[in-house]
């Protein structure tokens, strides 16, 4: 795990930019998948028979739910991105699991340009760094 910043800063920081989004823009869903996509069109492709947006929307709401987690406990969050990138093995998106999250961090930096500094930015990068590095406690 990085220690440029503490755990309390990293809070502070990624919670001022989850609630300023959620206030000036809403939910991250519409423009993450639209970066998703962009990213690689092969990952629309994934999402076929998903004609209701329930899993799209699932995995949206999952991934604020392991940053929010992350924010309280790291172990449980920890737990939750291992079972998470398990059971996308089966798509074929192991090494890819992760683009999600830095994706997500993109939408939100972006839609918080008016309040982001370095720090937020910061805070957001070595949160997903602890992500990747994410093992079971």
């Amino acid at each position: 795990m990085t220690q440029s910043l503490s755990h309390e800063s990293m809070t502070d920081l990624i919670t001022q930019t989850l609630a300023h989004f959620a206030v000036h823009h809403g939910d991250p869903y519409a423009p993450a998948y639209e970066a998703l996509y962009a990213r690689d069109v092969a990952y629309e492709g994934l999402f076929l028979l998903d004609t209701d947006e329930g899993l799209r929307r699932n995995m949206m709401q999952t991934t604020l739910e392991i940053i929010t987690t992350y924010l309280s406990d790291r172990e449980a969050a920890a737990n939750r991105i291992v079972g998470a990138r398990m059971g996308h093995i089966p798509y074929g998106i192991d090494a890819d699991f992760d683009v999600f999250f830095e994706i997500t961090r993109d939408v939100i930096c972006a839609g918080c340009a008016d309040i982001c500094t370095p720090a937020h930015f910061e805070a957001w990068t070595q949160m997903l760094a602890d992500f990747k590095a994410a093992r079971v406690m």
